[in-house]
């Protein structure tokens, strides 16, 4: 990447990562596959006592089917109308933390999801889970496939995955409250690296 344009994403981070004062009674993890969502959720909601929903394991108990069966049968337009009618249920919950899919900010072609980054901003205090670049290819890499992912590509390489990333990182940027980097971290530390956003 040259360095203005490195110049500039770095300040564009530095700026959300100042975060905004949480008003909304729900949190949301949003960020790309292999970040470790998932994990920092379950911790998270260890310590504060939280009741936790991830949106894929809801989508997947109500059809129940995996996700790639989900797919297969009915196609990815279904899929992420599941996703956002499970997102617009959730919004409505009292007090949630909720661990979506890396997909949550588009729609089944690839583009901006307009409805559920709606929901999202409106509803919930987003915290992007954020990976250089270097080290999310590298986590892509070690990661073994998971037979409940359809793929995103006909090749799947943590190459192309790195494509779709670079395609959705401005939309989780975007609905970002705040921003939270994890690529120096493991589980543990990123946990208290977002608890403290609310210190």
């Amino acid at each position: 990447m040259p360095e203005h344009r490195k110049r500039h994403s770095q300040r564009k981070r530095n700026r959300v990562e100042k975060g905004r004062t949480p008003q909304k009674p729900r949190i949301a993890l949003i960020g790309f596959r292999g970040v470790g969502k998932s994990a920092i959720a379950r911790r998270l909601a260890e310590k504060w006592q939280m009741p936790l929903l991830s949106l894929d394991e809801k989508i997947e108990k109500e059809e129940g089917r995996r996700i790639d069966q989900i797919v297969v049968e009915h196609g990815w337009q279904y899929f992420r109308d599941k996703e956002a009618n499970a997102l617009e249920e959730a919004s409505k919950s009292e007090k949630l933390l909720l661990d979506c899919g890396g997909g949550i900010v588009e729609e089944a072609d690839g583009t901006k999801s307009e409805r559920k980054i709606k929901l999202l901003q409106e509803n919930f205090f987003c915290i992007y889970l954020f990976l250089s670049e270097e080290k999310l290819l590298s986590r892509l890499k070690n990661l073994s496939h998971n037979a409940s992912r359809p793929q995103l590509s006909s090749a799947d390489s943590p190459e192309k995955l790195l494509e779709v990333f670079k395609r959705r990182e401005p939309l989780y940027l975007s609905v970002a409250d705040a921003l939270v980097d994890i690529s120096d971290t493991n589980i543990q530390e990123s946990a208290l690296r977002i608890m403290q956003l609310f210190r």
